[in-house]
């Protein structure tokens, strides 16, 4: 079987390793070269560590002067360039020109006392789902070859917001492969094979994992990076930018950010805006940040969500506590909420790891959460069937229909109009849409779904029964808890879509046999992003800070 190859760090020079002669050189290619890469030979010395560097870190350098939102930018794209021939991160920047031009622009304010919040200057990166104007230079592909050259008539709701707290846009992020057309977990660009080792973005690795991807390991083995976020999660792990937004439907946030040992949250349903994201589900889709604290996932969520009439307080960050004092915690049985062997293929070594540090990890919030109970009996997953068929499974394809021909009908340019078109244009480019293994049944299941207002209501009925009346909701009433904390890896997150509540993600360790990272989720009840806030915050203080990956520190 072919070796995937390991992390190989391209050479990296400060100045003092060009002669004047080298450097001159340098100065008039750039004058006559219409290249739009950036010049990372002139990059100026890194004056931080883009691995641990947080937004409170780099907020205190642009306050103080250290640092400018220009040396942001050459620092974190020569990171990126430097390993995504390997990591497969990025799909698409804008022009370096355009870059440097609004970071200087930025710098400008801040220099005339001028800023438009904490995220002022600050880089970032975003997933290709979210679509961007033509004039800020990126495509909105989602991935895929099918919207490749479409064009929206404007930018995300949620685009628009960030760039009024100025934000830079640093590029646009992959989405990664779904070996699985399991409706409950797969992501729709899944649906259609993108991001395979064959389709528009390449397969992305972890920056975590020894070795990467593993021939014929499972969708949400041990080596995968999971999906579908996994773009702007591995890009903030392998310091490609400070923080990212990613969206999900049911676990692609949560997967990813588990497994690139980051903090992650779905906010409640409709809380964050959706107009101008490529949909999967009107009733389950958010997009959210993912960031290497706490804090940093405050300052962003503070910029994108659209409705604060549940916000009692000025920012989210006034819910730092650290302190486990005044939440209640149930927790799951890590041995019973984990991911089947078709979707995690075991590892003894992994299995033993896991089970013992989570059991640890709940031995330690035992003691300080204001009540905690042991071992929840939560519904399991299987109670979503209603009449034989899953129900959210049910109400997703119905809605993917309706959504994404909605989506791509108001586009202002594209040769994909609805669904039937998208289907068409994968059985015509199936040699690099479909790879081997993959097909889109779940696409033309969706498509020729029959699904009447009445049965669509029947199943929602069902849903929201079993999941939120039967589930999560029984559990945290009958024990009087704030939260449930139960593993990443397990089927938690089609519980907070099948509600509409919020689940966030808290990293815990790595595993010994291949470096990758696991973690546990945690679920409240709607609009009680404030909880999981404080659950996030006492975490940290608790657990204490990320661990950035290994074998980019060794070459760093």
């Amino acid at each position: 079987m072919p070796v995937r190859p390991t992390l190989v760090a391209l050479p990296a020079y400060g100045w003092k390793c060009f002669s004047i002669v080298v450097i001159v050189l340098a100065l008039l290619f750039l004058l006559t070269s219409s290249w739009t890469d950036p010049p990372l030979s002139m990059a100026r010395p890194a004056l931080f560590d883009v691995l641990t560097a947080d937004l409170k870190m780099i907020q205190l350098l642009l306050s103080n002067g250290s640092l400018t939102s220009v040396d942001l930018l050459d620092t974190y794209l020569a990171q990126a360039t430097q390993y995504d021939h390997y990591l497969n991160v990025m799909l698409s920047t804008p022009p370096y020109d355009k870059l440097m031009q609004l970071a200087r622009n930025l710098d400008d304010e801040r220099s005339a006392g001028k800023t438009r919040g904490p995220l002022h200057g600050i880089p970032i990166i975003i997933k290709d789902n979210i679509a961007t104007h033509i004039d800020m230079g990126m495509n909105s592909s989602a991935g895929s070859l099918a919207f490749l050259n479409s064009r929206p008539k404007a930018n995300a709701k949620i685009v628009d917001m960030l760039i009024a707290a100025g934000v830079i846009i640093l590029g646009k992020a992959n989405l990664s492969v779904c070996l699985s057309n399991m409706p409950v977990r797969c992501h729709t660009y899944a649906y259609t094979a993108r991001n395979s080792p064959i389709s528009m973005g390449g397969q992305t690795q972890s920056a975590y994992v020894r070795g990467g991807l593993q021939p014929g390991d499972s969708k949400d083995g041990h080596s995968s990076p999971s999906g579908s976020s996994t773009g702007p999660a591995v890009g903030v792990s392998a310091g490609y930018a400070p923080a990212s937004i990613g969206t999900e439907t049911d676990g692609s946030l949560v997967c990813p950010a588990g497994r690139a040992a980051l903090y992650t949250i779905k906010p409640t349903i409709g809380l964050v805006p959706t107009v101008g994201i490529v949909p999967v589900s009107h009733s389950f889709d958010s997009p959210g940040p993912m960031t290497k604290t706490p804090y940093d996932l405050t300052i962003l969520l503070d910029a994108i969500v659209g409705n604060r009439v549940h916000l009692q307080a000025n920012s989210y960050s006034e819910f730092l506590t650290g302190s486990w004092a005044d939440v209640s915690v149930g927790t799951l049985d890590p041995k019973k909420w984990v991911f089947p062997s078709s979707f995690m293929k075991p590892v003894d070594e992994a299995t033993l790891q896991i089970n013992s540090e989570i059991q640890s990890a709940y031995a330690k919030i035992k003691d300080l959460a204001k009540t905690y109970v042991h071992h929840v009996p939560l519904i399991e997953r299987d109670s979503f069937l209603f009449q034989g068929k899953d129900s959210k499974a049910m109400i997703t394809q119905a809605d993917f229909h309706r959504d994404m021909n909605e989506y791509l009908s108001d586009l202002e340019l594209s040769s994909i109009r609805n669904l039937h078109d998208l289907i068409a244009f994968n059985k015509a480019h199936a040699d690099q849409e479909i790879p081997p293994g993959i097909n889109q049944r779940i696409l033309e299941e969706a498509f020729n779904l029959n699904l009447s207002a009445e049965q669509y209501d029947a199943n929602a009925r069902h849903l929201r029964n079993v999941a939120k009346t039967e589930g999560i909701d029984k559990i945290l009433d009958s024990y009087g808890l704030d939260v449930i904390i139960g593993p990443i890896d397990s089927f938690l997150s089609s519980f907070a879509s099948g509600t509409g509540y919020l689940i966030a993600t808290m990293p815990l360790s790595y595993l010994k046999y291949n470096g990758r990272p696991f973690g546990l989720a945690a679920i409240a009840k709607a609009h009680r992003e404030d909880i999981l806030i404080k659950v996030q915050s006492a975490w940290e203080v608790t657990f204490g800070p990320r661990q950035p990956p290994p074998a980019l520190c060794d070459q760093s």
